[in-house]
């Protein structure tokens, strides 16, 4: 098993930096892989390696508060996020609810629009100051929320917080074995 993976871990090393690997089978059947060519080795066709780079997130310009101001003579005080709060461990669960503190209450034109991990959610329902996310995973989430108005400029910006969602794992069903934060 060691030298399977070495072999594969060798072959990325190598598709990385685009060499060229021959494959060959000695008299006792072990297969080899090598930058050097062998007698009846087999030129190999490496694919590049798979890269992924994500959608950058686009949040649309803050709008000053003289303008929001001069838009409906009355701006937001205050965007924060109450619950979860910062560094929070949320046991067991794959919903988490936010509640958010927006003063002065949301107006009905105005969008309360939440970043998940620097993704913006779509068509999230929202009742009054609560917004309910599911599905979470396990693991550490960042979440911001913002207040836009109709035309998708922010009115009201809450700080990042951080919280983390941590369920039972099958490689520790014991309490006692489970790692703590």
């Amino acid at each position: 098993m060691r030298t399977l993976s070495f072999t594969l871990m060798w072959m990325a090393c190598a598709a990385a930096m685009s060499a060229t690997v021959y494959k060959w089978v000695d008299e006792n059947g072990v297969i080899h892989y090598s930058d050097q060519p062998h007698p009846g080795a087999q030129k190999m066709q490496i694919e590049p390696a798979q890269t992924y780079t994500p959608a950058p997130v686009t949040v649309p310009a803050r709008v000053s508060a003289e303008e929001e101001t001069a838009q409906d003579g009355q701006r937001y005080r205050r965007c924060d996020v109450l619950d979860p709060s910062d560094d929070d461990v949320l046991f067991n669960t794959s919903t988490v609810t936010v509640q958010l503190g927006i003063d002065p209450e949301l107006r009905p034109e105005d969008r309360v629009v939440i970043v998940l991990d620097g993704r913006r959610l779509p068509g999230l329902p929202a009742s009054g100051n609560v917004v309910t996310i599911s599905p979470v995973y396990r693991g550490t989430h960042s979440l911001v929320a913002a207040v836009e108005n109709a035309r998708g400029e922010v009115l009201c910006q809450s700080a990042a917080i951080t919280f983390h969602v941590r369920q039972p794992s099958v490689q520790a069903p014991n309490p006692a074995n489970r790692p703590r934060f």
